[in-house]
C-alpha cells in the first residue's frame, strides 16, 4: 500500500518506537454519523454473497500450547517487508519501515529471556468491557461456556469502527473475516483473510462493510484500493497454515474512500510493560447468524503475554480471524488496539500482539513518508 492520502494523520503519529515502552497512534476519532457515509448500498445479493462467504472461510489450526512458550520466534527485519497487492492485479514489495531492525532485535531479546517453563495461569485485573451488561450466556475457538454477547447498536461508536471484511479469490471462493478502522481510510485485519498461503493466492477482490448488522450496513460498503501482507507471511506459501505463519499473520486495508469520517476510528499501541487485561473481541464469528456483530472477551493472563503473541480463553470462531484485541479504559474513554486475532484452538486461542516491530509496520500506513 504505498499510501496514497491520509497525509494529515502524520502529525498525529507517535515517534519512533525504538526505545519507547509504551506508544500509542493515531488518535481515535469518536465520530459516528451514519448521514456522513460515501459507502455503496448493500443490497440482497450482497448479503447473498456475504452467507456464502462462510464456506470460504479458512479452517485455521495451530500447534499446542506448549509450543507458544518452548522457544523464541525467529523474526527478521526482512519479514516485516510489506507485499501489497492493487485492485487492478498489480503486486509490489516496499522494505520494512525504519527502525524495524532495531524493534525486532528488542523484541528477540525479550523473548529469548522469557521464562516459558514456568508459566502459570493467574487471574488479571476484571477491567473494562463493552456491553457490560451481560444478557446472554449459553455454550469458546469456543472453549468452556460460550459467553459471546451479541452487538445491536452497531451504527454508535466504537463499534461503528468494526466491520465484515469480504474477500472473493480467482478461483470462485470467498471468505468473511472481521477488520478495525485504524484512520480514514485503513482497516486493520489478520493476513490470511486476504492471502492464502495453501494456495499462494491473493485475494483479487476486498470489500469493508462497517457496523454491519444482519441485513442493516448502516454506513454501507467500501472497495478496497489495495491489500498488504508482511513479507514473512508470503514466505509462508505453499505450506499449510502453521506455528510460523502465526508471527507474520497481519494485514493492512486501503479503502477508496475514507469510511471513518462518518463512522470514527481506534488507535493502536504497544506497551513492553503490558500487563494482564481485559480484551475485547468484536467481529464476526461464523457459528452465529451471518452478518451479526458479536463481541468476546476474557481476560488476558500476563504469564501468557509473549512479546510477540497473546494466548488467550477469548471465545471466537471462523470469522473472527483479523477482529482487533483491545483493551478499554472506561474511567477515560480510552480504547487501544493491542492485537489483532489471527488463530485458534480447541484450548486456546492466539492473537497477534503489536509490539515494537508489529508497531512500526503499521505506522507506516499512517505515515506515508515511510
Amino acid at each position: 500500500m504505498r499510501i496514497t492520502g491520509i497525509t494529515a494523520m502524520a502529525a498525529m503519529i507517535a515517534v519512533s518506537s525504538a526505545n519507547a515502552d509504551e506508544m500509542k497512534a493515531p488518535e481515535p476519532s469518536m465520530t459516528a454519523d451514519p448521514s456522513a457515509s460515501m459507502g455503496q448500498p448493500v443490497t440482497e445479493a450482497d448479503m447473498e454473497k456475504y452467507r456464502k462467504a462462510r464456506a470460504g472461510t479458512l479452517q485455521i489450526t495451530t500447534p499446542p500450547p506448549q509450543k507458544f512458550r518452548s522457544a523464541a520466534p525467529s523474526l527478521s527485519v526482512e519479514g516485516f517487508g510489506r507485499v501489497t497487492r492493487s485492485a487492478n492485479g498489480e503486486t509490489h514489495k516496499s522494505e520494512a519501515a525504519p527502525g524495524t531492525q532495531e524493534s525486532v532485535d528488542k523484541l528477540m531479546g525479550a523473548a529469548k529471556s522469557m521464562n516459558r517453563s514456568g508459566l502459570q495461569r493467574r487471574r488479571a485485573d476484571a477491567g473494562d468491557l463493552e456491553l457490560e451488561d451481560e444478557t446472554a450466556r449459553a455454550n469458546r475457538t469456543v472453549i468452556g461456556a460460550d459467553d459471546r454477547v451479541q452487538v445491536t447498536q452497531t451504527g454508535q461508536y466504537p463499534f461503528s469502527t468494526l466491520g465484515f471484511v469480504y474477500s472473493e479469490f480467482d478461483d470462485g471462493t470467498a471468505g468473511g473475516c472481521s477488520g478495525t478502522l485504524i484512520a480514514p481510510n485503513l482497516v486493520l485485519t489478520a493476513a490470511h483473510c486476504v492471502y492464502r498461503t495453501e494456495t499462494s493466492k491473493w485475494a483479487n477482490f476486498v470489500g469493508f462493510i462497517p457496523g454491519l448488522d444482519d441485513r442493516n450496513a448502516p454506513f454501507g460498503q467500501f472497495e478496497a484500493e489495495q491489500w498488504t501482507v508482511t513479507q514473512g507471511y508470503i514466505d509462508q506459501s505453499g505450506k499449510e497454515y502453521g506455528y510460523d505463519h502465526l508471527f507474520y499473520d497481519v494485514a493492512v486495508i486501503e479503502l477508496k474512500q475514507p469510511a471513518g469520517e462518518a463512522t470514527g476510528w481506534l488507535a493502536y499501541g504497544f506497551d513492553d510493560n503490558l500487563s494482564g487485561f481485559h480484551a475485547n473481541i468484536i467481529g464476526y464469528p461464523g457459528d452465529k447468524p451471518q452478518g451479526t456483530m458479536w463481541r468476546a472477551s476474557c481476560q488476558i493472563d500476563p504469564n501468557f503475554i509473549a512479546p510477540s503473541l497473546f494466548e488467550m480463553e477469548c471465545d471466537t470462531y471462523q470469522g473472527s480471524s483479523g477482529a482487533s484485541v483491545y483493551a478499554y479504559y472506561k474511567d477515560r474513554e480510552d480504547r487501544v488496539i493491542y492485537g489483532v486475532n489471527i488463530a485458534g484452538t480447541d484450548k486456546y486461542n492466539y492473537a497477534i500482539r503489536i509490539t515494537g516491530p508489529y508497531f512500526d509496520y503499521i505506522k507506516a500506513f499512517t505515515n506515508p513518508k515511510q
